[in-house]
């Protein structure tokens, strides 16, 4: 199998004192997390590559930012919106890293945002009006005329406070042209420096600084997928014996290993999926809860995860390259009884087709 590491556990007992002290604000979050859903769940089905059997998988594209990173964001901007509610400010000015996924996710959740505030205003006015007015109307044919005046001015550009995102790869970010809430500030650092500099400026200008690493709302946010994955088996009677995720910062799998694994008591096996050749970060929240939940990481190579590209595209399956690693790893192990967790699907059409002729 090669580039191969395990780790086995027994009963998750080697889990940092660190970890251990937090435990009850980690559980706290998931269940917040689960209050606050935004859409359905992803779709959880068998793989579109027919020679391989008894393989799930977990489709994070379907959501409405194209890729697992909104269940974390959307549910980071909801509990800073109400806390700054509760201090009674309205506005959320945000700063944020990202080259793609996290700051398209993030424009969608405060999208989401406004939409919902709106309509709560609209509902409240509409129930205002109904208890004032005394003259015999039908509330539900009003309610639908003031439904269609509030639809015509929602502007789905409109977003809540401000949004600067710092990022090297601009190009990477899209439909940010109609969007006048959103500022581009283009560093040629590395991601490090390019952190500290957006750090340095969310402290100058009195914004919030949005940590997706570290915070326990983006963790919780990662949960709802081991939740959903609990669910559907108990629902399908389907029985899962491991699950592939993509490791890079460890934010994702550690949420779903510590629901399935601690919340759960779940059986099932959590194996990471890296590249070769490539090393994990400096101890974060995250990789320190994972270090007690994680049963084995699994390398692959770049060629094997191009290749794992291609094939779901050629079963109209789209994955982004981040994505296809953890689908690469699954291949490569070939454990049955497996789920994947395809993470997103934004890729750039054009370079999609080059791959595919690349391996034709």
């Amino acid at each position: 199998m090669g580039c191969v590491q395990t780790r086995q556990y027994e009963k998750c007992t080697m889990i940092s004192c660190e970890v251990k002290y937090l435990i009850p604000e980690l559980v706290q979050a998931i269940k917040l997390a689960q209050q606050c859903l935004y859409s359905p769940e992803s779709p959880i089905k068998l793989t579109p590559i027919k020679p391989i059997n008894r393989i799930y998988c977990k489709i994070e594209s379907t959501l409405p930012s194209g890729s697992v990173k909104i269940r974390a964001i959307y549910n980071m901007l909801y509990r800073l919106q109400q806390k700054k509610r509760h201090r009674g400010d309205e506005e959320l000015n945000l700063v944020i890293c990202s080259s793609g996924n996290a700051a398209t996710a993030c424009i969608e959740s405060l999208k989401l945002l406004k939409s919902e505030r709106k309509l709560n205003q609209k509902q409240e006015g509409i129930a205002s009006e109904l208890v004032q007015d005394d003259t015999p109307t039908d509330p539900g044919l009003s309610a639908e005329i003031k439904d269609e005046q509030f639809q015509s001015k929602i502007k789905p550009y409109e977003l809540i406070g401000k949004l600067i995102i710092f990022s090297k790869y601009v190009k990477e970010i899209h439909y940010t042209n109609d969007l006048p809430n959103v500022t581009i500030m283009h560093s040629e650092l590395n991601k490090n420096e390019i952190e500290k500099e957006a750090i340095k400026y969310s402290e100058e200008m009195g914004y919030d600084y949005l940590d997706i690493q570290n915070d326990f709302d983006v963790f919780g946010g990662y949960a709802t997928i081991g939740f959903e994955i609990d669910q559907w088996q108990v629902l399908t009677n389907t029985k899962i014996d491991q699950i592939f995720v993509t490791l890079k910062s460890g934010a994702m799998i550690a949420g779903i290993a510590f629901y399935l694994k601690y919340i759960a008591q779940s059986k099932m096996r959590i194996i990471g999926v890296m590249l070769c050749g490539t090393t994990r970060k400096d101890a974060t929240l995250c990789q320190q809860i994972i270090e007690g939940f994680i049963d084995e990481i699994l390398y692959v190579t770049v060629e094997e995860v191009e290749r794992a590209q291609c094939e779901l595209a050629k079963a109209e399956e789209i994955a982004e390259f981040n994505c296809a690693i953890a689908y690469a790893g699954c291949k490569k192990s070939q454990m049955k009884n497996s789920l994947v967790v395809l993470s997103g699907g934004n890729v750039a059409v054009k370079d999609l087709e080059t791959l595919m002729k690349k391996y034709e």
